[in-house]
């Protein structure tokens, strides 16, 4: 009997693809077949007019509903290409969410409120001019401008969709807004306003959406490329290599990757951390395992 869910993706240009194929492909197949799902990978962009060329490729996820495949399920999970599943642990991420609502995580939980807070002083100390600085969930609505602010703020990397329902919000959300830069975060700051607006919001455990790029800042800040304090950092790095036993920081760094994708369900390798992909090793199950990667018990 064919599914009526599937798990669906966009890949864009070579280079994510091969990334896709690499890291992803097999790990999502073993989640599927758990869980009774179809995965479809879509290859190409699928918007190629000139304004969507001039637009970050993260929009055309909004498209996803419009395309053929979709009319045959009843749940299309949409999820960035650059997302590994702790397979082991992750139970089905629709179970429970209405058919008429879309399944989000709360951007502003990862872990919790207060955490992520201190986490964006952090990037925003790193970034330096140039951030968009929002504290809390109002300000990120009312530095873009919108006429309502909410409490909650939708993270789309990870969404639970019905193509019955959903297809026009997605659809409104890439035609009504443009792309304002990389600071503003593409389509998903007007794409959780509309979703607020329209009230169909489910949210969904933080751990379906545990984003290593923002993570590094809260609990690993020494893996920078540069150093938030002089020197300090590059000391930190010295002594860990020397404390675990490891050859080289790439170890480390393996460690620290395994061990907080076995504290979530989908570990989310957005930005610059993509090919942090490719030192981690899905198969883990337990602590000691992280250990044993960076070679040292």
């Amino acid at each position: 009997m064919k599914p009526t869910k599937a798990i669906a993706t966009l890949v864009v240009g070579d280079y994510y693809t091969k990334l896709w194929r690499d890291c992803c492909e097999t790990n999502w197949k073993q989640y599927a077949d758990k869980h009774g799902y179809d995965v479809i990978c879509l290859e190409g962009a699928l918007d190629t007019s000139e304004r969507a060329r001039k637009r970050s490729p993260s929009w055309q996820k909004c498209l996803i509903l419009s395309q053929d495949f979709a009319a045959q399920y009843e749940r299309v999970v949409w999820m960035d290409s650059d997302i590994v599943i702790n397979v082991a642990a992750a139970p089905d991420i629709a179970e429970g969410v209405p058919l008429e609502k879309i399944g989000v995580p709360d951007y502003w939980e990862q872990p919790v409120p207060h955490l992520y807070r201190e986490c964006l002083r952090r990037m925003y100390e790193f970034w330096g001019d140039g951030a968009v600085v929002n504290y809390d969930p109002p300000q990120y609505y009312e530095n873009y401008g919108f006429d309502r602010a909410f409490d909650r703020v939708a993270g789309n990397g990870v969404m639970v969709l019905s193509p019955r329902h959903h297809q026009k919000l997605l659809e409104h959300n890439y035609h009504a807004y443009e792309d304002r830069g990389p600071a503003w975060l593409a389509e998903m700051r007007p794409f959780s306003y509309e979703l607020l607006k329209a009230g169909c919001d489910h949210w969904l455990d933080h751990r379906f959406n545990m984003n290593w790029w923002e993570l590094r800042f809260l609990f690993y800040p020494f893996l920078l490329q540069q150093p938030l304090v002089s020197g300090y950092p590059a000391r930190i790095r010295r002594k860990l290599v020397q404390w675990m036993g490891g050859d080289s920081f790439e170890e480390v760094k393996r460690a620290c990757i395994n061990t907080t994708f076995l504290n979530g369900y989908f570990f989310h390798f957005g930005g610059d951390t993509k090919e942090d992909m490719r030192l981690l090793d899905p198969s883990i199950t337990s602590w000691k395992q992280c250990t044993l990667v960076a070679g040292h018990l």
